[in-house]
């Protein structure tokens, strides 16, 4: 079982592998939520109440990809690069 579901783990793994991805994921996901709660019950819901639930998604959302990370063994690349000790 283990090996045919490893295939379709690659796409989640190449999404938490770098931040930038991620966080794009996250915020194409709370995009979609805000946009769906202003075509639904409009733009004063999305003010007043929505964006609550777009920061608990978003939240939910962070807390999910650190939490794969670790269970996947995924280690993000520090920001410092090779050149740090040249100063």
């Amino acid at each position: 079982m283990h090996d045919a579901v490893s295939p379709l783990w690659r796409p989640v793994d190449w999404l938490l592998a770098v931040k930038t991805r991620t966080n794009s994921g996250i915020a194409l996901c709370v995009g979609s939520l805000a946009i769906y709660i202003q075509a639904h019950d409009g733009f004063h819901t999305l003010v007043t109440e929505g964006w609550g639930w777009c920061a608990a998604c978003a939240g939910a959302l962070y807390m999910l990809a650190a939490w794969l990370r670790g269970i996947r063994g995924i280690e993000l690349a520090s920001r410092d690069g090779l050149g740090s000790d040249d100063c």
